[in-house]
């Protein structure tokens, strides 16, 4: 009986390492990113209407000077929403990386601090194992953790894989965790201590 209550107290010590460790707030790309999107589809939705007016401008009034025809006309209004379209969608394209350059930077600032020198993810490579040993994002952004290369690295993902780990450990429910990844576990934070 006291095993079983030590094996819960290990996974709910483990919980609260977890969220005090990562800051969840901080590795959140789709929150941080929200308001940086409706920007980017606003200047791409006014660059196509800047290129279309401009377009119907100029065939309006060739149209009213009488050196182009009515059916011209009409089918150069239609075909003045490819052009405009493509750009708009390049704008918002442009835009939407240019904004969002700033939260990718401090996200890989704070990923980086989190990780240091000998890396911090990875040790929870045996908890991943036993819980969810299909989760190839995590298993990915381990990997990388333990090499220590983040320089290409694409922080929602990183950010994923953490809440998915966080959530793998609350959503266990009663499923105690092994002795063999308790041990495994202590060993790989005990070794950046030594």
């Amino acid at each position: 009986m006291a095993r079983k209550k030590s094996k819960r107290r290990f996974k709910r010590d483990l919980v609260k390492q977890l969220e005090s460790t990562f800051d969840l707030e901080r590795l959140d790309y789709q929150k941080k990113t929200r308001p940086v999107q409706g920007k980017a589809i606003l200047f791409g939705v006014l660059a196509a209407f800047v290129i279309y007016s401009l377009g119907f401008a100029a065939g309006y009034s060739g149209w009213q000077n009488q050196v182009v025809d009515y059916a011209l006309f009409a089918k150069m209004v239609w075909l003045m929403m490819i052009p405009a379209s493509v750009i708009g969608v390049v704008t918002w394209l442009l835009v939407r990386n240019r904004l969002e350059y700033p939260v990718r930077t401090a996200m890989r600032d704070y990923i980086r601090s989190l990780e240091g020198e000998a890396g911090l993810l990875w040790r929870y490579l045996p908890l991943l194992n036993e819980l969810a040993p299909d989760n190839l994002n995590c298993k990915e952004m381990m990997a990388r953790s333990s090499e220590g290369k983040f320089d290409d690295l694409h922080p929602e993902d990183y950010g994923k894989a953490v809440s998915d780990l966080i959530a793998l450990v609350r959503e266990s429910g009663s499923k105690a965790i092994s002795p063999e990844s308790m041990e495994e576990l202590e060993k790989n934070f005990s070794s950046d201590d030594a």
